[in-house]
C-alpha cells in the first residue's frame, strides 16, 4: 500500500493532485491545513493524507510510457490526423485541471484577506465542518446575508438550499425498505423506531425481516422489538429467502435489517448487491453514525451504496456536540437525507431530516442544547 501526503492552495487542489497520481480509488486518511513552510506566503494551504493499493501507473509503465505522457505531441503517423491521441488526451486532462484550479483561485482571491470570511470559516471549522466546506459555506453565508444582516439568519436557508428537501419513506404504495450500514451504526434500533411509528401512529401493517445472521443476538434484539410493538418478525437465513417471506407475510411496510460489516469486505458488499436484486426495495436507507469523521463517512457511504439510490439516515446525533461531520458528509455526497436519530428511546428519538433542524443544531451545539 502507498501512503502519501499532497498539499495545495485549497483542499480541492490537494485532492486533484492526489487523484492525478494515485487514481480515483485512493482513500483519504486525513485532511487539514498544511504546515509546510512554502505555504506561509499564502497564509493558508491544505493537505490530504491519501492511501492506495498501487500507484495509478504500474512499474511496467514507467519507462517509455512515462516519458511519452509528458512529451509535447509531435506529428506522428498514429491516431487521427497523424497525432498521438493518447498524449493529446493526457494533455487535455492537464489543461482542464489547470483551468479549473485557476478559476477556483480567482474566486478565492477576493475573500482570502476578508476578516469576516475568515471569521465565519473558523466558525464552521470549530463545529466539525471540513476545511473545504467551511470555506464554501462561509463564502455563501456572507453572500446571502448581505452587509446589514446577521449571517446566522441566512444559515437555515443556505443549508436547506444546499441539501434540498428531506426524503423520508413514502407510504403511498407497499414499501419495501432495505437498511444498510457499517457495524454499530444503529440500524436495528432505527428499524424499531420506524416500525413503531408506522404501526402505532400511521396504522400500517408492518413486517420485520432480519438478514443479520452474523452478529450475536442481532435477530433476537429485533424479534424483541417486534413483540413489543406487536408486528410479525421473520429471519432470512439467506438473501434468497426474502422474496418468499414477503409473499407469505403480506404487509404495507416491510423493513429489512442487514448485517453490519466493514466496507473493506468485498464479499459482504457483493452479497448486499445480491440482496438488493432479490428484495427489490422501494427504498434504501444507508444508516451512518454522526460520530464518524466526515471523510470516513463519505468513504463508507460510497463503498456501501455506490450505484444505489440510497438515502442518508444519520444516527447518534446526541453523542456529538456539533453536527459538522454530518453536514460536510451530506454536502460531499449530495444524496437525499431521510432521518436523524438522537437517542435510544423507541419510537421518540427519530425525526425527518429537515435541513433547518441541522442548522439549529449547528448553532446551538448538541441536539438537546
Amino acid at each position: 500500500m502507498i501512503v502519501k501526503r499532497f498539499s495545495g492552495r485549497s483542499a480541492e487542489e490537494a485532492l486533484a493532485l492526489a487523484k492525478w497520481e494515485l487514481g480515483d480509488d485512493a482513500i483519504i486518511l486525513s485532511s487539514g491545513k498544511a504546515r509546510d513552510r512554502w505555504w506561509k506566503f499564502w497564509e493558508s494551504g491544505f493537505q490530504v493524507l491519501v492511501a492506495a493499493d498501487y500507484p495509478r501507473k504500474t512499474a511496467a509503465a514507467n519507462g517509455a510510457e512515462e516519458a511519452a505522457s509528458t512529451r509535447v505531441p509531435v506529428e506522428s503517423p498514429v491516431g487521427s490526423g497523424g497525432r498521438d491521441m493518447g498524449v493529446d488526451h493526457k494533455l487535455d486532462d492537464v489543461i482542464t485541471l489547470v483551468q479549473k484550479l485557476g478559476q477556483r483561485l480567482d474566486r478565492l482571491a477576493p475573500v482570502m484577506d476578508n476578516p469576516a470570511h475568515q471569521e465565519w470559516e473558523e466558525w464552521f471549522l470549530a463545529r466539525g465542518v471540513t476545511p473545504y466546506w467551511a470555506r464554501e459555506l462561509a463564502h455563501d453565508l456572507l453572500r446571502l446575508a448581505g452587509e446589514n444582516a446577521n449571517p446566522l439568519d441566512a444559515l437555515g436557508p443556505l443549508i436547506n438550499d444546499r441539501l434540498g428537501p428531506p426524503a423520508p419513506i413514502h407510504l403511498t404504495d407497499a414499501a419495501r425498505v432495505l437498511f444498510l450500514g457499517p457495524t454499530g451504526s444503529g440500524k436495528t434500533t432505527t428499524i424499531a423506531k420506524l416500525a413503531a411509528y408506522f404501526h402505532l401512529e400511521r396504522q400500517k401493517s408492518v413486517l420485520l425481516i432480519s438478514n443479520d445472521t452474523f452478529r450475536v443476538a442481532a435477530a433476537e434484539q429485533l424479534k424483541t422489538f417486534a413483540e413489543i410493538i406487536g408486528v410479525p418478525f421473520q429471519v432470512a437465513l439467506r438473501p434468497q429467502d426474502i422474496p418468499d417471506l414477503m409473499t407469505r407475510h403480506s404487509a404495507d411496510v416491510v423493513l429489512i435489517d442487514t448485517a453490519g460489516h466493514s466496507p473493506q469486505q468485498a464479499m459482504y458488499l457483493a452479497e448486499l448487491r445480491s440482496l438488493v436484486d432479490l428484495a427489490k426495495p422501494t427504498d434504501i436507507q444507508l444508516v451512518l453514525p454522526a460520530t464518524m469523521h466526515p471523510d470516513l463517512l463519505t468513504d463508507v457511504a460510497n463503498r456501501f451504496a455506490e450505484g444505489l439510490p440510497a438515502k442518508l439516515c444519520f444516527t447518534k446525533l446526541d453523542e456529538v456536540r456539533y453536527p459538522g461531520a454530518v453536514l460536510a458528509a451530506a454536502l460531499s455526497l449530495g444524496w437525499p437525507l431521510s432521518y436523524f436519530t438522537d437517542g435510544q428511546h423507541v419510537p421518540d428519538d427519530i425525526q425527518v431530516a429537515f435541513a433547518d433542524r441541522l442548522a439549529e443544531w449547528l448553532q446551538g451545539g448538541t441536539v438537546h442544547g
